[in-house]
């Protein structure tokens, strides 16, 4: 009986390990940099909904890394897939995860500087229901 059990222990375990590999099929990481698709990864706490809204922002928040070589003619379409990312992301995460996020894209020392110089230099977006869809 005892063999049973370690048996069964190992089944679970080695069943659980595997969901871990896994886990990352239901997300899609393709156009995230590989440092915040590993961060997003390690949260494990999260849903795969909570992954993919971390996904979907990281996606719209990392162009802003070079804010400054952003050409005039896409900063309405950036700033219109940043507004549809946010809207999303504060439907399934804490503006804490948020912010933890942000840190990891724009660094601790640029984060502030950057979303100051977006909120300045980027037109503001009034977004239509029918605009907004969240991955």
């Amino acid at each position: 009986m005892n063999s049973f059990k370690l048996i069964t222990l190992g089944l679970i375990i080695s069943i659980s390990a595997g969901c871990q590999v896994v886990s990352p099929l239901f997300v899609d990481y393709n156009g995230v940099r590989r440092d915040v698709a590993k961060w997003i990864n390690h949260q494990q706490l999260l849903s795969m909904q909570q992954k993919r809204s971390l996904v979907q922002l990281s996606k719209a928040q990392q162009q802003l890394y070079y804010i400054d070589k952003i050409p005039v003619e896409q900063k309405l379409a950036l700033a219109t897939q940043n507004q549809i990312a946010l809207h999303c992301a504060h439907q399934y995460l804490s503006e804490n995860k948020i912010n933890q996020l942000q840190e990891v894209i724009f660094g601790a020392d640029k984060k502030h500087t950057i979303l100051q110089q977006y909120d300045q230099q980027f037109p503001k977006v009034k977004l239509a229901a029918s605009a907004i869809q969240c991955e």
